[in-house]
């Protein structure tokens, strides 16, 4: 039979041990927030001071925008179907792709036939940007718009090109956008997320989680994921049977 009061080696019972680690965690707790309020702040000297991870930054300069929505339309249409024309395409239509033009991570898979976009590419706009045949009404507001057509990746596979259009690179361990941006310009409050993410109600993106994930900085530029269905959030409330107090 095993007894409850029996010693450690360090002279506590195993009741006591616990106690006193649970009455540690709370110092720390107490501590982070003290320093938060600036307890400490005649304590430390100048290049010992410490801020909030998620502490509201002065940009460079003056920005005008106070968030950021980001629309990543997984399945969308393609871009050599509304904003990107490549003249190659047509070039090498119905062919294979020639091979020194391979992806880098075909993994040696028999590449499929190349084709040509399905509609004609038009200038619009003072600034001529070429607009898709498919979009006639987006190219009538073509000056308003700002198309980055630098960003490409070698990766043919829809799991890693996602990856690399979230984190800029194919492989998982990379910050998100959202991670940057927060880590960057901090939040204006603390009892919420600076960054959030909400999924489409069929699905996430391919991939999942590494999309927004933090990678080598803190946990707490990740982001909050909100579900599109139910509660957005799980367990920010207790059980039923139990009450505040327990």
């Amino acid at each position: 039979m095993r007894q409850p009061n029996r010693l450690f080696p360090c002279g506590l019972t195993r009741r006591e041990l616990v106690w006193q680690m649970g009455g540690g965690f709370a110092g720390l707790a107490l501590a982070g927030l003290l320093a938060r309020d600036g307890f400490y702040s005649g304590q430390l000297r100048a290049e010992e001071k410490t801020t909030q991870p998620l502490a509201a930054k002065p940009p460079q300069r003056t920005a005008r925008a106070k968030s950021c929505i980001f629309l990543m339309m997984n399945g969308a249409p393609s871009q050599v179907d509304t904003f990107d024309p490549k003249p190659e395409l047509e070039k090498y239509a119905g062919k294979q792709l020639p091979a020194d033009k391979k992806f880098i991570n075909s993994g040696g898979r028999q590449m499929g036939f190349l084709t040509p976009a399905f509609r004609k590419f038009r200038p619009g706009g003072e600034s001529g940007l070429m607009i898709s045949d498919y979009l006639p009404r987006i190219r009538e507001h073509a000056d308003k718009l700002c198309v980055l057509n630098s960003c490409y990746t070698d990766s043919h596979a829809h799991g890693s090109a996602l990856v690399a259009m979230n984190t800029g690179k194919p492989l998982i361990g990379r910050p998100s956008l959202g991670s940057w941006a927060v880590y960057g310009l901090g939040t204006q409050n603390e009892s919420l997320p600076g960054y959030v993410v909400i999924l489409d109600k069929r699905g996430g993106p391919i991939s999942g989680q590494p999309n927004w994930a933090s990678g080598f900085m803190p946990a707490t530029y990740a982001g909050t994921l909100f579900r599109p269905t139910g509660d957005p959030i799980l367990d920010l409330q207790g059980p039923a049977y139990l009450s505040r107090i327990e």
